[in-house]
Formats: C-alpha cells, sequence, structure tokens
C-alpha cells in the first residue's frame, strides 16, 4: 500500500533535516574556523547554523516531496520503463592509420 501524503511530507521533512545538519555543520564549521566564534561561542554559532539550515532544508524538501508525489494515480509498469538501447555491446569498426 502506498504512503499517505502526511507520510511522504513527514519523510521528505526527516531526509531534509538530516541533510540541512550536515550542511549547516560544514558551513557553521568553516565560518568558526575563519572568524571565530564571536559574541555567544563557538557552539552557539554552530547550533545556530545547524538548525537553520535543517529547518529550511527540511521545509522545503518535505513541500517537494508531496509536490513530486502529487500526480502518481495509476500504476507504473517499472519493467518497460527501464527498456534502454543497448549501445555498449554494439561492434565498432577498427580504424586503421596507414
Amino acid at each position: 500500500m502506498e504512503p499517505s501524503t502526511l507520510d511522504k511530507m513527514k519523510m521528505g521533512a526527516l531526509m531534509g533535516g538530516t541533510v540541512g545538519l550536515c550542511v549547516g555543520f560544514v558551513f557553521g564549521g568553516i565560518t568558526i574556523l575563519r572568524f571565530g566564534g564571536g559574541r555567544k561561542g563557538a557552539l552557539s554559532t554552530l547550533s545556530q547554523y545547524m538548525l537553520g539550515s535543517a529547518a529550511s532544508f527540511g521545509f522545503f524538501m518535505s513541500i517537494g516531496s508531496v509536490i513530486r508525489s502529487e500526480g502518481a494515480k495509476k500504476a507504473i509498469n517499472w519493467q518497460q520503463s527501464h527498456r534502454l538501447p543497448v549501445i555498449i555491446n554494439q561492434p565498432q569498426e577498427a580504424k586503421h592509420l596507414d
């Protein structure tokens, strides 16, 4: 059974929040290394970066996951959609430089 729209929104928010935490850690760490911790300290600065980016990534990812999955009303036949032309195994003519 397919997950509900609310479940898809939660999953998108969780994925976006996780990515946002990682990105916030990287950018916050770089900022602390370049400019110092500031008046509030390094830990407070890092947590602000991490929470801010987690919130924004999670928000936009939750909306995007709902929009992306909104139009799927019929079953998709995945076996037919994976048929791609095989171009790797085609014979190639040998070119001789004489």
